[in-house]
């Protein structure tokens, strides 16, 4: 491309001033918030890949070429203004994503697309293993909690706040969800004010262990709710009621990613008044590689209720 190259991120004011008008065009439901998390993640930029004009030095485009410490890979935030779509300049953002990865020696890499872009990943390497579901909700105020189906906190098990949760605790526990390794995004996410969530833990041995957790932060439209994890169908209610709860004064709606492979992942939900947004991603991987996490009879299909969300998985 003799007027655009691709380059890295030179700072979160730079990625910010692309990301998030292209985030209200798309409507993506995300928040101002967001691009300094992911942009933490990026390592601070350096897999934030930005299309940049020559002449002007204004960025166009971008993807996110995630590099978890794991060696494994995500696909995030790969969008176009809309002045420079539909003349390969697409191609060769992904080109230098693809360099990326091979540099950095990723094979277990995924992405969440949606279903009008699945031929193209998969022309691209990469298959389409199962979905996610987009799930929403009115706010408490204007829909309340159905309190027939609350489920009390068992003796040996104590509730907290999230942000008393240790970060590595919380980021192994992802882990052995997802199979991404996300040590960077917890303490991101934990300073943030907008992001609040809480945890079970179990007292009953001595020895305190985490039984799951969710998390919820601020979006454009309301608040998104994600992940959640739980050893148990109870435990993920108690948790995704104790999280809406929290939410009952503020306006706007609720939405959430389901982990499709999970099989109570939307009855929880829709026990809760949660309702299917007619939107399902496609989680994809390339080469068919799935993390054992997520595969059939991994520890993701039992606990993962909801996923972060597209731009990270």
């Amino acid at each position: 491309m003799s007027d655009f190259i691709v380059r890295p991120a030179k700072s979160l004011e730079e990625v910010s001033g692309l990301w998030w008008p292209l985030m209200k065009e798309l409507e993506w439901n995300r928040d101002p918030a967001d691009a300094s998390t992911h942009y933490r993640v990026a390592r601070d930029g350096l897999d934030w890949l930005l299309l940049v004009s020559r002449d002007s030095g204004k960025p166009e485009g971008c993807v996110v070429a995630f590099n978890f410490p794991n060696y494994t890979g995500w696909v995030g935030f790969f969008c176009l203004n809309e002045s420079v779509r539909g003349k390969g300049h697409g191609r060769a953002l992904w080109k230098s994503l693809e360099d990326v990865y091979r540099f950095t020696g990723r094979s277990v890499i995924g992405l969440d697309g949606v279903e009008q872009q699945v031929g193209t990943y998969e022309r691209r390497g990469f298959k389409d293993c199962g979905l996610i579901h987009l799930m929403t909700r009115p706010s408490v105020q204007e829909t309340a909690i159905n309190k027939e189906r609350n489920v009390s906190i068992p003796t040996g098990i104590e509730l907290l706040h999230l942000k008393d949760v240790q970060v590595d605790q919380l980021a192994a526990y992802d882990l052995a969800h997802t199979g991404l390794d996300r040590r960077l995004l917890w303490p991101d996410l934990l300073s943030r004010d907008d992001a609040y969530g809480y945890a079970l833990q179990s007292t009953s041995n001595g020895s305190p262990t985490l039984l799951g957790y969710v998390l919820v932060r601020r979006c454009e439209h309301g608040q998104r709710f994600g992940p959640l994890y739980a050893e148990s169908y109870d435990q993920a209610s108690i948790l995704l009621v104790k999280a809406m709860e929290h939410n009952s004064s503020s306006p706007g709606s609720m939405v959430a990613e389901i982990f499709g492979a999970n099989k109570h992942g939307k009855q929880l939900f829709e026990e809760h008044g949660w309702s299917w947004a007619n939107l399902d991603y496609h989680r994809m991987w390339f080469n068919g590689k799935v993390p054992n996490e997520q595969a059939e009879g991994g520890r993701g299909t039992r606990g993962m209720y909801a996923t972060f969300d597209a731009a990270e998985g």
